[in-house]
């Protein structure tokens, strides 16, 4: 981890609000893995005054440059999808833990959901070159939110689609898109996006014994545990301990078992 002076080589909107930047970030992309995460300073005059914790989306090593994928929502989203090439940025990362592939596993399912699609699209390509058989199932509001087929490409050896409108692909939740996978045969599921969606993957595989890995979306402040402000309750915690019924998703996380996470609400 090293807090690294990057530089915006390109920034433009690929979808309905979603920017893609390229920044040229030497140490974090000669680090980064899949599930890893950066906190981005876009302007010491945009309050709040925190950083931008974004996912990486994709590792080009050979030119020592990440991308990232993020959504214009508010005021800090906003300055940096008005940051010009050339500009200059403070990068922290690589951050948080990374998922961990599940060995003698020939079929993998990706299901992404909204910002939740940037570390299934780094994560998948790291797959596919492994030799793997990828399956990636992408959802979102509607056909302007998806990506293109290009993003793609690299990142599964199969794309299905899901859209609330039925817009694009099937018409519904993609969780339905992953209730037929998991009819077909065996499989690891890896996922990442809105914290429902992540519940609702990870009570369909617990319920047909799929090992499951998922990369919760929180709001991580300082990024390196300090602040305690994202924080998941945790299965199976010490008793005798009430800190350890919680874990820190910027340190211990983002990626977590789903076995370990507590979804009772």
């Amino acid at each position: 981890m090293i807090d690294e002076i990057v530089e915006v080589l390109t920034n433009d909107e690929v979808a309905e609000d979603f920017f893609l930047a390229r920044l040229e970030a030497p140490h974090i992309a000669a680090h980064a893995q899949p599930g890893q995460f950066v906190n981005v300073e876009v302007s010491a005059d945009v309050a709040p005054f925190l950083r931008m914790p974004l996912s990486v989306c994709a590792v080009h090593r050979q030119i020592s440059c990440i991308d990232v994928l993020y959504q214009n929502m508010g005021p800090k989203s906003g300055q940096l999808s008005r940051c010009r090439v050339g500009e200059q940025l403070r990068c922290l990362g690589p951050l948080g833990k990374a998922f961990s592939p599940v060995p003698n596993t020939k079929r993998s399912v990706l299901v992404g959901g909204g910002i939740g699609v940037p570390p299934m699209i780094f994560l998948g390509s790291e797959l596919v070159k492994k030799g793997a058989e990828v399956i990636l199932l992408v959802g979102a509001r509607s056909a302007a939110k998806h990506l293109g087929d290009s993003f793609f490409q690299v990142s599964a050896t199969r794309l299905e689609r899901a859209t609330d409108d039925g817009s694009l692909g099937h018409h519904g939740l993609v969780t339905e898109l992953l209730l037929r996978e998991l009819a077909t045969g065996a499989c690891a599921v890896y996922t990442c996006g809105p914290h429902a969606m992540i519940e609702a993957v990870a009570r369909a595989c617990m319920a047909s014994d799929v090992p499951c890995q998922v990369s919760l979306e929180e709001y991580m402040a300082c990024g390196i545990g300090i602040c305690v402000g994202c924080v998941v309750r945790v299965e199976n915690a010490d008793a005798d301990n009430a800190y350890a019924d919680y874990k820190r998703i910027c340190v211990d996380g983002p990626v977590f078992d789903a076995r370990e996470i507590c979804w009772e609400h």
